[in-house]
């Protein structure tokens, strides 16, 4: 039941540090450390939903 909740948490905290690092170094200078934490963020998402739809 706090699985789909805690995944959809750390897909928020991923997203925000993601802003978070955009914010401070600029897009130029940490394009890869962002475009990682985007990425991470979309794949802990998709298990996200393989999970509320298989109703664990």
């Amino acid at each position: 039941m706090w699985q789909p909740v805690l995944l959809l948490l750390a897909v928020f905290v991923l997203i925000g540090r993601a802003l978070l690092v955009w914010r401070q170094q600029g897009w130029r200078n940490a394009r890869q450390h962002i475009v990682m934490l985007i990425v991470l963020a979309a794949a802990l998402q998709m298990v996200n939903v393989i999970v509320v739809l298989r109703g664990a």
